[in-house]
């Protein structure tokens, strides 16, 4: 709380709410945020504001009374005001520069008649350290008063000389610039509370009793003709009881040390000679045992060194000391086989070579190098190399029985890269094909199964089950389709041509159509009648050779009809067709028919037995004749027709489409 006061001689400003009374406060923080108000307040203004946030405000009295000789809590804005508070109760419990020097002047006295010369450097290094260190509350005090620009502040206040509005407007403005340097301010004071604490610890009057104490007890080990165990117990027990008669607060627990010397030393040096022994002890290191108990001893000796070392950051950021003690001997074998191989490797080109060489790594070469594999060279050379570097581990693998088939291996790792592509297209059709029955039955290997069975006999199972996983008929081009199985040829009933006509499938998959009446009893020998395929599909081209074998007298004609007229018309009158005769015993053709146009030979060429006959037929193209156009569009159900006169015969050579 402030101490309020009825009245302030320092201040002769009034306070602009209260005309009557001077100002007595001042606000020094959070005045960015209310630009147009006034930062002074009078004593009145502090009773009746409720909402008055005396955390913002100084009292100006206080500002110009002590600003020479004391802190000012509020004063310059932190963002942690309870910074300045922190170092103001730090100063007061430091002591003063004099003191200390009167401590350590009592400390090397003290020790002067033991060793004169040693204490008189040692002395004069400690006192000058001492006047370079800023101990003491005035120090503290005059680095606070240079970083807050308080005496700036104070001139301020102090210089009245000029109307308010002027004197109001320089105290914001220099506030308001300090208030800029709040960041600042906050990182240089918080820079100067560390400072206070080092200051602290760097005056540690029970580190140096235990310098002194080990000082002596090394020049007890001076004396060289004394026994040296006799000397070493009789150090330790020195440093024991003088030890014990330290204004030492700290409860430290006694530990028996490996050699059994039971010596009491703090907890935390032990701990530190415990960390040291461990790194010094690795199992990779091969230390002795008496070496290790020799180390252990030296260092619990020298225990004082061991305390000014800081053991928070022995490790490096994020890593451990590897744990070897954790494996076992052989273990630990390897390890070092390993590092050797290491070293080789990398300075010896000949034992890298040796190594290459080895069989374990020819071996697993091997199969890495398989084409089935399909792995890639930058990969292969990286594998190569860790296989390389990793060898003290490899060379145990017996890799001469790493294969169960070595000769299947073998013939694998023999195929050609073309074979092994065709390979894995088969697997991935496999594949395909065995994801749903349907996509089987709309393969090309369904297709030629349906084929197989037709013409051999095998079980149907079977045969499917290998197609399937051998489905090597979808990787073939499809250049054609042999439709002479799927052809079909139809007897109609003009002139009783289905009594008549007679249609032989041979074993050279071509059809023998002909006209034969030795059976038939009717009325119609000799007339004419048609016999047709099936329907054709529009978007498929088809291409029919036609042999003619020649019986005596005939007429024969080949096209195109309608299937609504197949029994009712002759093939001829749908103007879609070719007309043959025998003449001289062979067939000429005769115009008139509908199909006149020749792609090639000439059409008075004569037609023996050896000659062939090619029709092309593709209605979506509409590839018959000119003329006929129109007529085909229309036609969507159009046959091949074959006309018979008399006793001809036809035969179908290869037919595709």
């Amino acid at each position: 709380m402030y101490q309020l006061t009825s009245k302030s001689s320092l201040i002769q400003q009034n306070c602009i709410f209260h005309p009557q009374n001077k100002v007595a406060f001042i606000q020094v923080n959070e005045i960015s945020s209310l630009p147009n108000s006034s930062i002074f307040k009078c004593f009145s203004c502090f009773e009746k504001d409720l909402q008055f946030r005396h955390a913002n405000y100084m009292l100006i009295e206080n500002i110009i009374k002590n600003s020479d000789s004391d802190f000012h809590y509020r004063w310059p804005p932190l963002s942690d005001q309870q910074i300045i508070q922190n170092i103001d109760l730090k100063a007061k419990n430091l002591n003063s520069t004099q003191s200390v020097l009167n401590q350590i002047d009592s400390y090397f006295t003290q020790l002067k008649d033991e060793i004169i010369k040693k204490i008189d450097v040692a002395q004069k290094k400690a006192i000058n350290q001492a006047l370079e260190m800023p101990i003491g509350k005035e120090k503290i005090l005059k680095k606070y008063q240079e970083i807050s620009q308080i005496q700036n502040l104070k001139s301020l206040i102090q210089d009245q000389n000029k109307s308010f509005e002027v004197y109001q407007k320089q105290c914001k403005d220099f506030i308001q610039q300090v208030e800029l340097n709040r960041g600042k301010n906050t990182q240089l004071f918080q820079e100067l509370l560390n400072e206070c604490d080092k200051i602290q610890q760097l005056i540690d009057f029970d580190r140096l009793n235990k310098s002194k104490i080990f000082l002596l007890d090394f020049l007890d080990q001076l004396n060289f003709f004394e026994d040296q165990k006799q000397s070493q117990v009789k150090s330790e027990n020195k440093f024991k009881n003088n030890n014990n008669n330290n204004n030492n607060n700290n409860n430290n627990n006694n530990n028996n040390n490996n050699n059994n010397n039971n010596n009491t030393l703090p907890q935390q040096v032990n701990s530190k000679i415990d960390q040291l022994m461990k790194l010094i002890s690795n199992e990779t290191n091969y230390c002795s045992k008496e070496f290790l108990n020799q180390v252990r001893q030296q260092m619990q000796k020298n225990s004082l060194f061991l305390e000014q070392i800081s053991f928070d950051k022995m490790n490096q950021e994020g890593k451990k000391a590897i744990r070897f003690s954790e494996l076992n001997d052989e273990k630990i074998n390897c390890v070092n086989e390993y590092v050797e191989h290491l070293i080789k490797i990398q300075d010896n080109p000949q034992h890298l070579q040796s190594v290459k060489n080895q069989f374990q790594i020819s071996n697993l070469l091997n199969v890495l190098d398989n084409k089935f594999n399909f792995i890639s060279n930058s990969y292969r050379d990286n594998l190569i190399k860790y296989l390389i570097e990793t060898y003290p581990f490899l060379k145990n693998v017996n890799t001469d029985q790493m294969f169960s088939e070595e000769q299947s291996f073998n013939i694998l790792r023999s195929l050609e890269t073309n074979y092994i592509q065709e390979f894995v297209k088969i697997v991935k059709k496999k594949q395909n094909l065995n994801e749903n029955q349907q996509n089987f039955e709309n393969s090309q290997t369904y297709r030629v199964q349906q084929k197989i069975l037709e013409s051999f006999i095998f079980e149907k199972r079977e045969l499917e089950n290998t197609l399937k996983k051998f489905p090597i008929f979808d990787l073939l081009l499809l250049k054609g389709k042999n439709i002479l199985n799927q052809l079909q040829f139809q007897k109609n009933n003009l002139h009783d041509g289905n009594q008549r006509i007679e249609i032989v499938k041979n074993m050279n998959n071509q059809f023998e159509i002909s006209i034969n009446e030795t059976n038939y009893q009717g009325s119609y020998k000799g007339n004419e009648t048609n016999c047709i395929s099936q329907i054709l599909e529009r978007d498929k081209k088809y291409i029919f050779r036609i042999q003619f074998q020649k019986e005596g007298y005939g007429n024969f004609m080949i096209g195109l009809m309608k299937n609504e007229n197949f029994n009712h018309k002759y093939g001829y009158s749908e103007n879609m067709g070719y007309y043959f005769r025998l003449e001289n015993n062979k067939m000429k053709y005769n115009g008139g028919y509908g199909i006149d146009k020749f792609l090639k030979g000439e059409k008075t060429q004569l037609l023996n037995e050896n000659s062939t006959l090619e029709l092309r037929v593709w209605l979506e193209g509409q590839q018959i004749e000119d003329k006929i156009q129109n007529q085909i569009n229309r036609m969507n159900d159009l046959k091949i027709i074959i006309e018979f006169a008399y006793n001809f015969k036809y035969r179908g050579s290869n037919s595709n489409c």
